[in-house]
């Protein structure tokens, strides 16, 4: 094992903590999917643990288990686009402190998309069926559907804000038959 590749790893697993997920792949933050993909499979291939089983126990190999465990880390959030938006939001937001998707990133993830979309399963349900009536412009449906979700979460301000835009577009027929 040659100087220069210790160096390199011992550089590297102690620089993670400053890089963020692009850095680590080596990408630019436009990347495509598949870009990040072949970025992926160079890095892991180059630092994959079972290329280097041989070595003894030590800084070297715990630095490569590191910077191995970081590149999956990096891919795995970077390849979903959803996962993708809210690091780089939250990447943004922090100016640069905090460069990890943790588990506590998706739980807040998590948390806001039910905000935004409603905190009961079956709100949620029925917010759907009023968004897929209001696609077939069965608008008397929709606002019934959003009406209803609103029954099980009435403070939810986007059932209310579909609910009358839904009315809104109800045309009432007054011609005689």
């Amino acid at each position: 094992m040659d100087a220069k590749f210790i160096q390199r790893v011992t550089d590297w697993a102690n620089a993670l903590d400053r890089l963020d997920y692009y850095q680590i792949l080596r990408v630019e933050p436009t990347a495509s999917r598949e870009e990040i993909r072949k970025a992926y499979h160079a890095q892991s291939r180059f630092f994959h643990p079972d290329r280097y089983f041989q070595l003894p126990d030590g800084p070297v190999k715990q630095g490569i288990y590191k910077i191995s465990k970081r590149i999956t880390e990096a891919y795995i959030t970077l390849r979903d686009d959803e996962k993708r938006r809210h690091y780089n939001q939250q990447v943004a937001a922090s100016q640069r402190r905090v460069l990890r998707y943790t588990q506590q990133s998706e739980q807040e993830q998590k948390v806001s998309k039910q905000q935004e979309i409603g905190k009961t399963e079956a709100g949620r349900r029925l917010y759907q069926q009023g968004l897929s009536e209001m696609k077939r412009n069965n608008f008397t449906a929709a606002e019934r559907s959003f009406k209803m979700a609103m029954a099980y979460e009435a403070d939810n301000q986007l059932y209310k804000k579909m609910a009358e835009e839904a009315a809104g577009k109800i045309k009432a027929d007054y011609s005689i038959k």
